[in-house]
């Protein structure tokens, strides 16, 4: 067996215990996971199967069996990237409306707070003076 192709195996079976150990550590989403297991699941596959790389290059019409590995890394770093940009897109969103609601939620807060303490306001004003003071004795204060 070539030199490449067991460095392949190796390096694909670490991604797959990193992608895994990842998971059980809830790290790494399984929607993100699935595609990272498929990748290496298939990088084990072509280093293992060279028939099965050249075997697809011949299919598609490439050239050498690397150069369809190389196109293959490139579609599925492109497809990556598209969901990821997606994804990027949603969260904005989710962020956008958020904030907004944020914003709803201390403006209605402060108006609260205003109507609460001009209830306090009132309330103290009325029980801070008697109601009627006309007709009680005064009460002469004595110094010590």
């Amino acid at each position: 067996m070539a030199g490449w192709r067991i460095l392949s195996i190796v390096i694909a079976c670490l991604v797959l215990f990193v992608v895994v150990e990842m998971m059980r550590r809830r790290k790494l989403r399984e929607k993100y996971a699935g595609v990272w297991l498929i990748v290496a699941i298939g990088v084990v596959v072509l280093a293992a199967i060279p028939a099965a790389a050249q075997f697809l290059a011949r299919l598609t019409g490439v050239e050498t069996p690397s150069n369809f590995v190389f196109l293959l890394a490139g579609v599925v770093l492109a497809l990556v990237s598209l969901h990821l940009s997606t994804e990027t897109g949603h969260l904005e969103e989710e962020v956008r409306t958020s904030v907004e609601e944020i914003a709803l939620l201390r403006c209605e807060l402060e108006d609260t707070r205003r109507e609460l303490a001009s209830r306090i306001a009132e309330l103290e004003a009325k029980t801070a003076a008697p109601d009627d003071v006309k007709g009680l004795p005064e009460v002469e204060r004595v110094s010590k």
